[in-house]
């Protein structure tokens, strides 16, 4: 292969191989689907040992930028980081911020609601009918008797999801989903206590309606009231743990 690399220092050397690595990779040098030399090869390419070039090659594979393929034909190989590979790692990344405590819970709210508002619009705009199905069944879940806490906050997550699906745009299903499977389990587990799963359920119903109807400025009035009901839930839940706090 032509591409050519920089030796390194070995305190920094794991980082910088990746680094470099990914550099061919952004711009084109190294493509998609394309066998990245051998460890052997690297490690007399960057003069650093068969283990720091492994280290480099987990930062990659940890980007999803490369992964390993076995047999006699295997190596490591360039490859596209999927929509479900970005959502995913912005989820992991968020959840570890707000798990701790990177961000307060107006932040949260204020995240969700702004992500909301501009879902909706297009949302509304681009839905297709299996959008609208898939809401409606997850509504028909949140409405269920016998749902418990746990899985309505797993609900929860997956409908936010839905509806930023239903503007057809990849770039922003992944965004928002990725973000809202971040925060927002941190969020419900903060309230559920505090909050009635029937008037979630409610809110997102009519949310749902206002979306088929392509009624835009309805679905946006339904998730700021969603908003504000989770904003005074959690003032209910702070002052509970202040007075329980005293005893």
């Amino acid at each position: 292969m032509a591409t050519k690399f920089i030796p390194v220092q070995i305190d920094t050397a794991p980082k910088v191989i990746a680094q470099q690595i990914k550099e061919r990779i952004l711009s084109g040098d190294l493509k998609t689907d394309e066998r990245l030399p051998t460890e052997d090869e690297l490690a007399s390419l960057f003069n650093v040992s068969r283990h720091t070039i492994r280290e480099g090659l987990k930062r990659l594979a940890a980007q999803n930028l490369i992964e390993a393929r076995r047999g006699a034909a295997g190596g490591n190989f360039v490859k596209v980081p999927t929509w479900s590979n970005i959502q995913e790692s912005l989820t992991t990344s968020l959840m570890v911020a707000a798990s701790m405590n990177e961000l307060t819970f107006e932040q949260l709210l204020e995240c969700r609601l702004q992500l909301g508002q501009m879902c909706i619009p297009l949302a509304a705009a681009n839905r297709k009918k299996e959008n609208i199905e898939a809401l409606r069944s997850e509504v028909a879940f949140q409405q269920g008797r016998d749902v418990n806490d746990v899985d309505f906050c797993a609900s929860d997550v997956r409908f936010d999801s839905l509806v930023a699906s239903c503007t057809q745009n990849p770039v922003i299903t992944a965004t928002v989903s990725g973000v809202i499977g971040g925060l927002e389990p941190i969020a419900n587990l903060m309230l559920f206590r505090f909050r009635e799963k029937t008037n979630i359920a409610r809110l997102h119903d009519e949310i749902v309606t206002h979306i088929e109807q392509g009624d835009a400025a309805a679905a946006a009035r339904c998730l700021n009231e969603e908003v504000e009901y989770l904003r005074q839930s959690h003032s209910s839940a702070k002052k509970w743990r202040e007075e329980h706090r005293k005893d």
